[in-house]
């Protein structure tokens, strides 16, 4: 029982860490500092994808359902949970490209209103 929660809470994660990829440059635009972070989140997803190697992430969820009991997908996280649901069956190359160019857009909006601010003089960050 134990296992299939670690499992479930490191599928949850996995997605968050996903979804952070796709959005974390524009939570940038709002938070600066949570560039460096997004920065190493996107590092990791081009390695993993332009090297073609098994996630890390991916791995710990499936050793963790082997040890609950469960049979495992012999896919990866996003042909598993996510082709063809959340883009047609086989367009998974083509969302990899759109989520890259929404970070592409995300970097390009972060360091416009980065300087934008600096000009004016205003603080980058949040005021405390």
């Amino acid at each position: 029982m134990v296992w299939r929660a670690l499992a479930d809470v490191v599928m949850i994660v996995h997605g968050a860490l996903l979804l952070f990829f796709v959005v974390g440059a524009f939570l940038a635009w709002r938070w600066p500092k949570l560039i460096w972070v997004h920065l190493g989140i996107v590092v990791w997803n081009l390695v993993i994808v332009l090297v073609d190697f098994g996630c890390p992430v991916t791995a710990t969820e499936k050793f963790f359902r082997r040890q609950g009991g469960e049979s495992v997908y012999t896919s990866g996280y996003i042909q598993h949970y996510l082709n063809g649901r959340l883009w047609p069956d086989g367009a998974t190359p083509t969302a990899e490209k759109v989520g890259f160019v929404l970070v592409v857009i995300g970097y390009v909006g972060f360091f416009v209103i980065r300087r934008r601010t600096k000009l004016r003089g205003e603080s980058v960050g949040p005021r405390t």
